[in-house]
């Protein structure tokens, strides 16, 4: 995605949310606690889509979509101060990470264990950086608060949803590439320093199978 959301003005909260907050919900590790330290400037909740703020209804599990904007000290941050504030607040957030008159969304699909008790975070799916002033576009077109979580999800994401496929089985799909990307990765690191000539036949041949499985998954 190549492009930044113009929030209606129904939608605007612009509030700082104070660190401590977070920690009181996800209570985080130490290490976590100073990656926030090092990594991020200020949070804001910026925006609420709701049904009431952009006119659209309910959907089966979603009722609100939260907008924050975190400001970087640097152009570093990491995965695990976005899934610490995830883990925090069940709704689905669609993060604005800032840094430098550049701007990229990142958000996750993420779900409720059985008992309803825990917030399972997946991969986050990442924008491309996008100067500030950039032309914006509107939110998608949506008949419920889950098509457009949905939508604005997928647009994030290199691998396209398939006609009739569910946004869980999507999203399993994605989990289960990168798996095997990461697999691959090791494999040829394994490839390109094996020395005896029948083990590298071996391993060239679980390789290949493993891309093939990858091309799958990417289609």
């Amino acid at each position: 995605m190549k492009t930044v959301y113009e929030f209606p003005k129904s939608t605007e909260h612009k509030k700082v949310l104070p660190k401590n907050k977070i920690y009181e919900k996800a209570q985080p590790t130490t290490k976590v606690k100073q990656l926030f330290i090092d990594q991020v400037e200020k949070i804001e909740w910026s925006y609420v889509l709701a049904p009431e703020s952009i006119n659209l209804a309910k959907g089966k599990s979603i009722d609100e979509i939260q907008v924050f904007t975190i400001f970087l000290k640097s152009g570093t941050f990491s995965d695990e101060v976005l899934a610490t504030i995830d883990k925090a607040i069940p709704s689905p957030i669609l993060f604005m990470i800032k840094f430098n008159g550049k701007s990229q969304l990142v958000s996750c699909f993420k779900t409720l264990s059985t008992d309803k008790k825990k917030i399972i975070i997946g991969s986050y799916f990442k924008s491309d950086w996008i100067a500030d002033n950039s032309e914006r576009v509107k939110l998608p077109v949506a008949l419920n608060m889950d098509g457009l979580y949905h939508q604005m999800l997928t647009s994030l994401s290199p691998v396209k949803k398939r006609k009739n496929e569910t946004i869980e089985d999507w999203a399993q799909r994605y989990e289960n590439l990168q798996s095997k990307l990461q697999e691959a990765d090791r494999l040829e690191q394994k490839v390109n320093k094996e020395k005896q000539f029948n083990r590298r036949v071996e391993l060239n041949h679980k390789l290949n199978t493993l891309k093939s499985e990858i091309k799958e998954l990417e289609e």
